[in-house]
């Protein structure tokens, strides 16, 4: 069992830790390596057993919940999209390895959002996407073209320009259900007004409590975030991915 009082100690350790980089430079490969390890150290100091996580991903920014997870309830039971979806758009950015995508949650945090965007680092199980990603959401075309710019040069500079980034809309099992929803520009499916009568009975009908309202925003590394590393390592190992071994070298 973990003792809270510890948690809070490590977890204020471990807040304390700041990245080595300087603006405009490519983020080093020893500036990951070094943070961790003061990492794994602080950890190891008040845990004697190993402690972790179930989670695979790590958001940041985002001031309201999106409520994604009562769109996805409608859809399941009714295979429609309710009216927010419809702007929601997000870009997606594809890291190259696990040291890239700890490479991009940090940069998440570097990168200046006008809205403090909802954005998050995550490993992607679904069969034919299994792989490393991350998201920012948006709420207009626009914003996310504008945003994806912004991104393809911060990639460049900070990380790797061989890093794809590019801008969709909405969740993809919605697509697969109604394939003009993925349309950006052409043939835009719109929100069916029959649709908001299926959405009220939804409500009237369902009991279920869904998070709402604004969010707690979160800077910095965090004890929770570097057991998520962990998680994402381990994925590495099991997929081939050996760009993990330049983060464990010191202490595997």
């Amino acid at each position: 069992m973990i003792n809270n009082q510890d948690y809070k100690i490590a977890d204020k350790e471990i807040s304390l830790l700041k990245l080595k980089h300087k603006e405009g430079e490519k983020i080093k490969d020893e500036s990951i390596v070094e943070i961790f390890k003061q990492s794994k150290k602080i950890i190891k100091k008040y845990f004697k057993n190993e402690i972790f996580l179930t989670t695979n991903q790590i958001p940041r920014g985002g001031k309201e919940y999106l409520n994604c997870e009562r769109a996805f309830d409608i859809f399941e039971n009714y295979k429609v999209m309710p009216e927010y979806c419809f702007s929601c758009y997000k870009v997606q950015i594809d890291p190259k390895n696990v040291l890239d995508l700890i490479k991009l949650y940090f940069l998440f945090d570097i990168m200046f959002f006008d809205k403090e965007n909802l954005r998050k680092c995550m490993i992607d199980f679904r069969k034919d996407e299994k792989n490393y990603k991350g998201i920012i959401y948006c709420t207009t075309l626009e914003e996310a073209k504008k945003i994806n710019h912004n991104v393809e040069k911060y990639l460049k500079t900070n990380i790797d320009q061989g890093i794809k980034s590019h801008v969709k809309r909405g969740c993809r099992e919605f697509a697969e259900k109604h394939p003009e929803f993925r349309n950006l520009e052409k043939n835009v499916m719109e929100y069916k007004k029959e649709w908001k009568k299926i959405e009220n009975e939804f409500d009237a009908n369902n009991k279920k409590i869904y998070k709402s309202g604004e969010r707690k925003l979160v800077k910095g590394l965090n004890l929770k975030d570097v057991l998520i590393f962990q998680n994402w390592i381990n994925f590495a190992k099991e997929e081939g991915d050996e760009s993990y071994k330049v983060l464990t070298k010191d202490y595997e």
